[in-house]
C-alpha cells in the first residue's frame, strides 16, 4: 500500500509514545517489598513507587535498570542507566542477568540445539530473526540463499532489492526492534523484546504516565509513582500489533476480516482499528468463543523458541490439534516435567488432583495447563482466567476411513480465510521511505498496492509434515494466495523495467476453527478448494466431463485466472509456493478429488453410500449401478 511520508512519521510517533518500554528516566524506583536491598538509594528521590508486584517488586530498581544504587547524586545514580529494560539489545544485562532469567537447567526437549537460557532462546527465535520472511522474500525476488549459509537475521539485512524491500515494509515487526518511549502495548505496537509480550500498564500506571507527559517540560515534573507491571500471562492484545498483519491471524481468531472495499454482506458489523484499517466481523474461532487466549495453546517453548536455530516458522511451531484432541492424551508426571514447567506451575499456584498428570505435546513439550486423568481424558485450564475446559476427542469421522487419512484437522474445520490475489510493488526513487533497521529516512521507497480482500474457505494443497511421529509425510492442508505478485525490481531510473511475476500460494492455519466442518461438496466440487480460483465448476454427465468457467480474467503473465493457483486439470510447474515443501494437487490428485465430486452430483455427502465410501471408495465405486456416471479423463 502506498504510504506517505507524513503517515509514516505519524505512525512512528504513535509507536514511540504508546508502544514502548517500561519506564522513563525519572522512574528509577525502590520497592518496599520484603526483598528490597537496604543499600539501594533510589527511594531518596523516588519514594513510594509501586505497582510491579510479585518477584519483580522485591528485587529493587537497579537489578533491572542498572545505574549506581549507592549514589546519592542524581547524575551519578543514573550513570549506566538502562532506561527501558527488556529491549533485546540490553536483555542479557537486564532480564537475563545472573540470578534472573539466565538459568540453564537440565532438560531434554527432543530437538537438537535446545537451551533453557530464555534470552538466548528469544534471540534465536523466529520472531527475532524473521529468517523465514527474509528467505522467502529473497527467493521470490530472485536472490536465493546459499543452502550452506546460516539462516538470515533481521538485524543483518543488506541493501539489495529484496533486503531494502524488507527494511522499509516489513522489518518493524521483528522482536529486536527497540521500544524507545514509555507506554502500554496496543494495536500499533511493534518490537520491544521482552516488553512486547510481558509489559502491562494498569489504569493507575496509564493515568500516572499521562499526567507526567501532560505536565509542562520547562517546570519540574514529579515522576510517576505507579509503575507498569510484568505479566506471566500475555493478553491477545500483546500479539495483535504484529499478528494482525502477518497472516492476519489475530484478526481472524476474533472473527474480524480486513476490508478493502465494501462489507461482504448488508448490515455487517464493522469497526475501525487504531491504525485506520476497517474490519468486518465474519465469525470467530470456536476457541476464542470459549474464552481461550493465544497463550492457552501456544507454549513458552514455542513462542520464545527452544534455542534451536530455525529457518522458518513451521520449525518453531510445536503444538498440533491432536495434543489436546485425542482419544487418549499423552502425559507426564510432575516429577518428570522439566524445571521450567514446574516453575510455571508454582508461579500459577496450580496443583494437580489425585492421579492427574500434565499433558504432553507430540514433540515431548510439557503442557502446563493441560491436566490428564488416569483414563487419558483431559481438561485445559485457561492461563489468564483459570477457567477449566474439557478436552474432547475428535469425532469418529475424523479418525475412521482411509479416504481422509492425509487430511489435516484444519482442512475440514477452518471456516474461512482472508484472500488477496492482487499485489503490485514498484520502487519510487523520488519519494522518501523509512528504513526501520537504520531508523532513518532514506531516498527512494517501495510502494505496494493491492485490490480488495475476499473471504472464502481456504484452498487445499499438499505440504510435508516434518514433525510427524514416525517420519515426515505429506498431508493435505489449507492454503491461501500468498504472493500473486507483479514486482518491478528496477531501482535505477536510467534503466528499463525489470518486472517479475509470481503465482505463489502459502500454507496457512487461518485460526478460524469451528466444530462444524465444511461440506463434502466444498472440497470435491468447489474450484477454489482444488486451486482453480473462483468460477463455475460443473460435471457434464452426458459428456462425462468436468468443465470450469473462471470468474476472474486470464492474467497477461501466465494465462491463468487472476486468483488461481493452477490451471484446470493442469499441474503446477516451477516455483508454486512460498515454501519449498508445499505444492498444489497433481493432475492425478485433482482427478481423484473430482471423481468423488462426480458422485456428489447425485449423492449428498451425508448419504450412507458416501459415508461408506470414506472408508473404502474403491469398493463403493465397484458396487455402483449402471446409472452412475464417472468422468472420462481421456
Amino acid at each position: 500500500m502506498r504510504t506517505s511520508r507524513w503517515t509514516i512519521r505519524f505512525a512512528l510517533a504513535a509507536v514511540a509514545v504508546l508502544a514502548a518500554g517500561a519506564v522513563i528516566v525519572g522512574v528509577i524506583s525502590t520497592f518496599r517489598g520484603a526483598g528490597q536491598s537496604p543499600a539501594e538509594g533510589c527511594a531518596t528521590c523516588h519514594a513510594g513507587v509501586g505497582g510491579l508486584g510479585g518477584s519483580h517488586e522485591r528485587i529493587g530498581c537497579a537489578a533491572c535498570h542498572g545505574g549506581d544504587r549507592a549514589a546519592s547524586d542524581a547524575t551519578e545514580a543514573h550513570a549506566g542507566l538502562v532506561r527501558i529494560p527488556g529491549n533485546l539489545a540490553d536483555a542479557p544485562r537486564t532480564c537475563g542477568r545472573a540470578g534472573c532469567h539466565d538459568a540453564i537447567v537440565t532438560r531434554t526437549c527432543g530437538r537438537a540445539g535446545c537451551h533453557d537460557a530464555i534470552v538466548t532462546r528469544v534471540e534465536r527465535s523466529i520472531m527475532t530473526t524473521m529468517a523465514g520472511v527474509i528467505a522467502v522474500n529473497r527467493r521470490v525476488l530472485g536472490e536465493p540463499a546459499d543452502p550452506s549459509a546460516p539462516p538470515p537475521h533481521a538485524s543483518h539485512l543488506g541493501h539489495g532489492v529484496a533486503d531494502s524491500h524488507l527494511r522499509e515494509l516489513c522489518v518493524s515487526c521483528h522482536l529486536g526492534q527497540a521500544k524507545t518511549e514509555p507506554g502500554p502495548i496496543d494495536e500499533e505496537s511493534r518490537g520491544g523484546g521482552c516488553n512486547a509480550c510481558h509489559l502491562v500498564y494498569d489504569q493507575a500506571a496509564r493515568a500516572a504516565l499521562a499526567a507526567y507527559l501532560a505536565a509542562p517540560r520547562e517546570a519540574p515534573r514529579t515522576p510517576p509513582i505507579a509503575h507498569p507491571s510484568l505479566t506471566l500471562n500475555p493478553t491477545n492484545e500483546h500479539c495483535f500489533g504484529c499478528h494482525s498483519r502477518s497472516s492476519r491471524i489475530s484478526l481472524s481468531y476474533a472473527g474480524w476480516h480486513e476490508l478493502r472495499g465494501e462489507p461482504s454482506r448488508p448490515a455487517a458489523r464493522v469497526r475501525a482499528l487504531a491504525d485506520g484499517r476497517q474490519v468486518e466481523h465474519i465469525g470467530a474461532d470456536v476457541h476464542h468463543e470459549r474464552g481461550l487466549d493465544c497463550i492457552d495453546c501456544h507454549t513458552a517453548w514455542e513462542v520464545m523458541g527452544s534455542g534451536a536455530v530455525v529457518t522458518r516458522k513451521s520449525e518453531q511451531v510445536r503444538i498440533v490439534c491432536t495434543d489436546c484432541h485425542a482419544a487418549r492424551l499423552a502425559s507426564v508426571s510432575v516429577a518428570e516435567a522439566d524445571a521450567e514447567s514446574r516453575t510455571l506451575l508454582a508461579l500459577r499456584k496450580w496443583t494437580l488432583g489425585p492421579g492427574e498428570r500434565l499433558g504432553a505435546g507430540r514433540g515431548g513439550d510439557v503442557l502446563v495447563n493441560v491436566f490428564v486423568d488416569g483414563s487419558g481424558k483431559g481438561s485445559l485450564r485457561s492461563k489468564r482466567s483459570g477457567a477449566t475446559h474439557p478436552l474432547k476427542p475428535p469425532a469418529a469421522a475424523c479418525t475412521s476411513g482411509k479416504g481422509h487419512a492425509r487430511l489435516s484437522c484444519a482442512s475440514c474445520h477452518s471456516a474461512w480465510a482472508p484472500r488477496c490475489t492482487t499485489c503490485h510493488t514498484q520502487f519510487d526513487p523520488d519519494e522518501e521511505g523509512f528504513d526501520w533497521l537504520a531508523q532513518k529516512w532514506v531516498k527512494g521507497t517501495w510502494n505496494e498496492s493491492s485490490g480488495p480482500f475476499d473471504v472464502a474457505l481456504p484452498a487445499l494443497g499438499v505440504r510435508v509434515d516434518a514433525g510427524a511421529p514416525r517420519a515426515p509425510r505429506e498431508v493435505v492442508d489449507t492454503f491461501v494466495p500468498g504472493m500473486i505478485l507483479t514486482f518491478d525490481r528496477n531501482r535505477d531510473v536510467r534503466k528499463g523495467a525489470d518486472v517479475i511475476f509470481r503465482r505463489l500460494y502459502a500454507h496457512t492455519f487461518a485460526h478460524t476453527i469451528r466444530r462444524e466442518v465444511r461440506s463434502c461438496e466444498s472440497c470435491h466440487s468447489d474450484p477454489v478448494a482444488v486451486g482453480y480460483g473462483r468460477g463455475k465448476l460443473a460435471f457434464d454427465q452426458a459428456a462425462r466431463r468436468w468443465r470450469f468457467t473462471a470468474k476472474e480474467p486470464a492474467s497477461a503473465q501466465d494465462g491463468l485466472p487472476a486468483d488461481a493457483w493452477i490451471g484446470f486439470l493442469q499441474s503446477g510447474e516451477g516455483m508454486v509456493s512460498t515454501r519449498d515443501d508445499a505444492r498444489p494437487f497433481s493432475v492425478a490428485e485433482q482427478q481423484r478429488v473430482l471423481l468423488v465430486g462426480a458422485c456428489l452430483t447425485c449423492h449428498v455427502g451425508t448419504s450412507p453410500v458416501m459415508q461408506q465410501a470414506i472408508g473404502d471408495f474403491a469398493g463403493a465405486l465397484a458396487r455402483r449401478n449402471s446409472r452412475c456416471v464417472v468422468p472420462d479423463w481421456r
